[in-house]
């Protein structure tokens, strides 16, 4: 992994970590009947057809030859969906971009770490009692949406629409896993192979069993099925409870994906 570190500038990893960020996505979308994608001039739309607002986003992955006209069509792609989105740009891809939101009526809110782990050296890691299974069939399935619900406090009939056992056996890309303890379902991870990227999704322990390192070692599960696959480094979108957690795994930020809404 260091002599791929040597070879490529940050530029190209941030760009992977960027495109897996937005396939991860597309997946989500190929999941219900109601998702779309729009792409254009260096402007990705994915609505997922849900009302959660972190569900549909406009990514704004390279600067547009024409900026306003590719927002605008963006957006207007996702008005036309009735969903409730937001935007997202990696901090220094555009800053163009940003200054053209404004003027389009968005306003910068927050932003989210994007993390990665390179060197690319995973552990063998376990928390003690738990057992941790691939979603293959509608169980896992069931399992992996119930969690994650209540974990992220998600209505569950939206994660039903987002989350299905489609989304893990007819995506080759994708791979969802399960973390029981005495036989029951506790936590979750996804992982979504793409540009030799093993991207981490879905991670969630229920709130009963937070602290005893479960979520930390369906990550590193993940992380392990992603090195099998031959990706070259590990990247997530970190939360704020997650983030500790995932900087003593070893990653760190790389970038920040910041965030506009419409203005009220």
């Amino acid at each position: 992994m260091q002599s791929v570190m040597a070879e490529w500038p940050e530029a190209e990893l941030l760009w992977r970590a960027d495109a897996n960020y937005v396939a991860a996505m597309c997946i989500d979308v190929g999941s219900g009947e109601e998702g779309r994608v729009r792409q254009h001039d260096g402007v990705v739309a994915v609505c997922t057809g849900t009302p959660a607002l972190p569900m549909n986003i406009v990514f704004v992955t390279a600067p547009p030859r024409d900026r306003e006209r590719a927002l605008r069509e963006g957006i207007d792609f996702m008005d036309a969906q009735r969903q409730p989105f937001l935007v997202r740009i990696r901090e220094g891809v555009d800053p163009g971009s940003e200054r053209a939101l404004e003027a389009l009526g968005f306003t910068y809110t927050d932003d989210i770490p994007g993390m990665a782990l390179y060197p690319f050296a995973v552990r063998e890691t376990t928390a003690t009692g738990l057992q941790i299974r691939e979603v293959a069939d509608e169980t896992t399935a069931e399992h992996h949406v119930r969690v994650m619900a209540e974990a992220f406090e998600m209505p569950r009939a939206i994660a039903d629409r987002i989350l299905s056992l489609r989304t893990f056996t007819s995506t080759p890309d994708a791979h969802g896993y399960v973390g029981y303890l005495d036989g029951e379902p506790v936590a979750t991870s996804a992982l979504v192979v793409t540009h030799r990227v093993a991207g981490i999704y879905n991670v969630a322990t229920l709130p009963s069993h937070r602290g005893r390192g479960i979520g930390e070692a369906l990550t590193w599960h993940a992380l392990r099925a992603g090195a099998r696959d031959g990706c070259l480094f590990g990247s997530l979108q970190a939360s704020e409870m997650g983030r500790p957690v995932y900087e003593r795994m070893g990653f760190r930020i790389v970038a920040r994906y910041r965030t506009y809404n419409r203005r009220r």
